[in-house]
């Protein structure tokens, strides 16, 4: 039974080498995984060697002469291209890549070569050059094979054990092709035997290998669905917290008092200025909470609103100058919603409200290769003063604010946001400068 190599042992093989093919390419055709691709590639080739001695026509095996060395070496390729792609080693190791790469087109090229051989010089010059071909389609193999023991993963360990098992076995039977059948094992078997049996111990082995591959893939791609609804979760979060820290009771008890005492004055149209403002504020907070970004322009303009309803609250008021670098798109630049209102409320409280005489605040954005800078300049008494002068809870809600702004801002850009607060009184001059560095990202 295992001298005839048309028997059911071997026909059962290629079954089912062909039907682990048809899996495969179904499976490509259905997700255009590349794994896929290159494996169902390799199963065609070794399927369609195999198959060779089934037929008894003269004429069918006057063609496998031309294909039968050149379809495994294309099958050499295909499995080396399939190695690539399991182990990512573009990624993680380009160099051998690169250099397997080579390999793979150096292979084709010479399944090509022996295409043109037997048509010129016949079938036992092929044989002869194929036999003298063997030593580097080795060392192709176990330069893969180093490429593979590269990555010390379980899969790795699995198609390597798989694909040595194949090759010991496929040059077992080339050597018997070559030099004879009685020649280094003396079982009674058909010298293919041991091809047949290395190909389907191997296919075993990888339909194994890759099951595992994609059940990873679908458990890490559950974890990060995982990780993204609790991001979504943390962003709703932080849109409320965002909302109450912009918002807050003591901002609107304090409009709604300096409304109060501008009725009590009878100063009729600046209370109607400064409902308009506040309203029209208010109505912006709520608009932008929704949004988890807005361009810088809509940001500035509602910056404004808040900034002149507290000049209208500060006792003789305070400058405000914005300068925006000309080269910066500020219809298109994309920031966080009420980023700059903490900052500035801040410098207003802890830094202006204390001082005596002309009272400014500039801001200042600029654009340095990808990183946006923002700049936050009062002339108020120093961070320094105002910690003397200001409580605990003061400044432990004016760290909470900066704390959200810097959550929210990461969460959106998903990067390290740097955020510096330092004191730049000199000698006749007090002030405290704040400074924030982001990426520049277009809507």
């Amino acid at each position: 039974m295992l001298l005839d190599i048309t028997s059911a042992f071997y026909s059962w093989i290629r079954g089912g080498l062909l039907v682990l093919f048809i899996y495969h390419f179904i499976f490509y055709l259905q997700n255009k995984e590349k794994l896929h691709k290159y494996y169902s590639g390799y199963l065609f080739c070794l399927f369609v060697y195999l198959v060779r001695d089934a037929f008894v026509n003269e004429k069918v095996q006057c063609y496998y002469q031309y294909i039968s060395f050149s379809i495994q070496y294309v099958g050499y390729v295909f499995f080396i291209y399939f190695c690539r792609e399991l182990t990512k080693s573009k990624i993680y190791f380009p160099i051998l890549d690169y250099r397997a790469k080579i390999l793979s087109r150096v292979l084709f090229l010479l399944a090509c070569s022996l295409l043109i051989i037997q048509y010129f010089y016949g079938y036992e010059v092929q044989k002869q050059i194929v036999a003298y071909s063997v030593p580097f389609a080795t060392f192709c193999a176990f330069y893969v094979f180093y490429l593979l023991s590269k990555r010390k993963t379980r899969q790795v360990y699995f198609l390597l054990f798989g694909s040595v098992f194949f090759l010991i076995s496929a040059n077992i039977s080339s050597l018997k092709m070559i030099k004879g059948d009685l020649y280094l094992i003396d079982w009674p078997v058909h010298r293919m035997f041991y091809y047949f049996v290395g190909a389907i111990v191997q296919s075993i082995i990888f339909a194994i290998l890759i099951g595992n591959h994609f059940r990873e893939i679908i458990i890490k791609k559950q974890e990060a669905e995982v990780n993204l609804l609790k991001q979504s979760n943390q962003i709703s979060q932080l849109k409320m917290i965002a909302l109450k820290s912009q918002m807050n009771p003591h901002f609107l008890f304090n409009s709604l008092n300096s409304i109060n005492n501008f009725v009590i004055q009878n100063k009729i149209d600046e209370a109607s200025n400064f409902i308009t403002k506040f309203s029209s504020l208010v109505r912006k907070v709520l608009q932008v909470t929704n949004e988890n970004s807005i361009s810088l322009t809509e940001e500035l303009h509602i910056l404004s609103i808040y900034v002149k309803l507290e000049q209208m609250r500060l006792k003789n008021g305070f400058h405000f100058k914005t300068v925006v670098d000309h080269t910066i798109d500020t219809d298109r630049l994309k920031v966080v919603p009420l980023f700059l209102q903490p900052f500035i409320e801040n410098a207003i409280w802890h830094g202006l409200s204390l001082k005596q005489g002309e009272k400014t605040i500039l801001l200042t954005i600029t654009q340095t290769n990808e990183m946006v800078n923002v700049f936050i300049t009062d002339n108020g008494i120093g961070i320094n003063n105002s910690k003397k002068n200001k409580i605990n809870t003061a400044n432990s809600k004016k760290s909470y604010g900066i704390k959200i702004v810097k959550e929210r801002m990461e969460l959106m850009y998903e990067k390290e946001i740097i955020i510096q607060i330092k004191d730049v009184s000199e000698k006749n001059t007090t002030g405290t400068q704040v400074s924030l560095i982001f990426p520049a990202k277009t809507l």
